[in-house]
């Protein structure tokens, strides 16, 4: 590497500029080639780093965390924040940053905690690499043509589709077709919950497999009660309200939900033999299931174990009137041991309370209680007892698997979830994988992912720490090139679908395939004004997933109406 020489105008301006930063935080610290600091961050504490560089220049710097979750923010020499850098690896791992010196002077970086929350803990912090102008532009060009050769492989194995979304029934999409036919259960992910061409995709390959390749069980990322009452419409076993009902389920897939009934009921009135159903996945929004479950306890056990039961059920409607918001539904130790005590009792039981209040009610109360297991499981957090508590993923990915039973030996299954939940990463460990990896190690390549992205364009999200839990349209520019919406970008000029064998085989891979890259990746919540690198996350996409489908830009689902404000729960 080339020495890089630093003018002595701009090196003055770095000593001063260090020097008046030291006055206000020991912490603050020049950075150079080969730099390294092992250093402990307080709660609530800022540490600034300050580096010269000069126009074309470039750096790496990798924060290695070590009991503490950190973001680091990156200030350009006028003092605008250019990138904001957290990896989702939690208190522990590598955070990267780059820097790409678009004009001369001195770069800050800022090393914090994600939140008030984060205790204190350690992080090194190490320049990895210190680039001149001409290191950097061949760093770049070698870039640029490993994207390319990347490319043109995901493009031999591509299809183009509508940019809107909306398959054709008539069209021809044999990279899809290829990978519906080889699945038993396929995960439909999306990259934001309120783009319109996500939506209107997943409603129209849904149908397209319903109709050409027997998927019969339609399972969503959504609640377990409220689809099962959207599931009695679409089976013509009860009238209602469908917008309503969707409604009360959340504004995530609002529209997708009544759509999908409207035509689901459709298709079954016509099919009296052959239904498709709707399953929800997400054990959450248990109101009507408690009431019924309490007076179920009346019947079978008298009042004494109401009277026992009542802390339970209001610790559960407390954590339950927080989900829709994104707010606290933490459940307590003694609420989950308290349920899992009940669901013991309910299967020691069964047989007698059969004869007595019939099958279907005692059927009815398992399920129930299976359903408020499953939330306090995954809320509680808590790891006393024996069997580590498992993940709002473990759950959802055992209810996807009861839908393919339900199914028969020859069912199909489509999963609509985020991508956060569908991708398959292998060699996570347990109560850190998303479903599609229990998925992946369920059924093996008989579970397919299919990521959904985007180039740029708007979502809807809430936003988070809002005292009215507002709802909010946002939009992002157009991804970096560095990054997996850019190559896929690069197929051809509108959206694109492609899909690739079960199963990597580095050797025949391009090397830019064999690497983790950032895509967009926005949940729920998302604060007005948030860095655009923040809506990124790595992932390797040819063992993450087994297909992308990409859209050059998205535009937001509308604003719902005014949703009432649910009072934030009391510690």
């Amino acid at each position: 590497m080339r020495p890089i020489f630093i003018p002595s105008a701009i090196l003055v301006a770095l000593i001063s500029y260090v020097t008046a930063l030291s006055a206000q935080s020991a912490t603050t610290r020049a950075l150079s080639a080969g730099t390294t600091f092992d250093t402990t961050l307080a709660a609530s504490g800022v540490h600034r780093y300050a580096m010269v560089l000069r126009r074309g220049q470039s750096a790496n710097v990798v924060v290695t965390q070590m009991g503490v979750d950190v973001v680091i923010e990156v200030r350009s020499p006028d003092g605008n924040v250019i990138g904001s850098f957290d990896s989702p690896n939690g208190r522990d791992g590598d955070e990267p940053v780059e820097i790409m010196a678009s004009a001369g002077g001195i770069y800050v970086l800022s090393v914090q905690p994600i939140d008030e929350r984060e205790p204190q803990g350690r992080y090194r912090l190490r320049v990895i690499a210190l680039r001149d102008e001409a290191a950097t532009t061949a760093m770049l060009d070698t870039r640029r043509a490993a994207r390319e050769a990347a490319t043109a492989w995901l493009r031999m194995r591509s299809v183009a589709i509508p940019a809107n979304g909306k398959l054709s029934f008539a069209g021809d999409y044999p990279a899809l077709d290829r990978l519906a036919r080889r699945v038993r259960v396929l995960g439909v992910g999306e990259s934001t919950h309120g783009s319109k061409e996500f939506t209107d995709f997943r409603l129209a390959l849904t149908r397209r497999l319903v109709e050409r390749f027997g998927y019969r069980m339609i399972a969503i990322e959504a609640s377990t009660d409220k689809l099962a009452q959207l599931e009695q419409i679409a089976a013509g076993k009860r009238a209602g309200n469908v917008a309503d009902l969707a409604r009360e389920a959340g504004w995530i897939g609002e529209r997708a939900r009544v759509e999908l009934t409207r035509w689901l009921a459709t298709w079954n009135a016509a099919h009296p033999n052959d239904h498709a159903h709707i399953v929800g996945v997400d054990p959450q929004i248990t109101q009507a299931p408690q009431r019924w479950f309490s007076q179920f306890l009346v019947r079978a056990y008298g009042p004494d174990l109401v009277t026992r039961w009542a802390p339970v059920a209001r610790e559960l409607a407390a954590a339950d009137s927080q989900v829709l918001v994104f707010g606290n539904s933490n459940v307590n130790a003694q609420t989950r041991g308290a349920l899992f005590e009940m669901l013991t009792r309910l299967e020691l039981d069964a047989p007698l309370l059969r004869v007595r209040f019939g099958s279907t009610s005692v059927d009815s109360a398992r399920a129930y209680v299976r359903q408020f297991v499953e939330f306090a499981d995954f809320n509680a957090g808590d790891d006393s007892t024996i069997v580590r508590a498992h993940n709002r993923d473990w759950y959802m990915a055992t209810r996807v698997l009861s839908a393919l039973s339900a199914a028969g030996p020859q069912g199909k299954v489509v999963y609509w979830a985020h991508n956060a939940h569908v991708h398959a990463p292998p060699g996570r460990p347990a109560g850190a994988r998303p479903s599609g990896a229990e998925l992946r190690d369920a059924l093996g390549c008989g579970y397919g992912a299919l990521g959904l992205s985007f180039g740029e364009g708007g979502f809807l999200s809430q936003i988070p720490n809002d005292a009215e839990d507002r709802l909010h349209l946002s939009s992002l520019p157009l991804a970096p090139d560095e990054s997996i919406d850019a190559v896929l970008g690069g197929i051809r000029p509108g959206g694109s679908a492609v899909t690739w064998e079960c199963g990597r085989r580095a050797a025949m891979e391009p090397a830019w395939l064999q690497q983790s890259h950032p895509m967009h990746w926005v949940g729920a919540l998302f604060a007005p004004g948030t860095m655009a690198a923040s809506a990124f996350r790595a992932f390797d996409i040819l063992r993450d997933f087994d297909g992308l489908a990409y859209f050059p830009r998205v535009t937001a689902e509308p604003l719902p109406p005014k949703r009432a404000v649910v009072p934030a729960r009391a510690p």
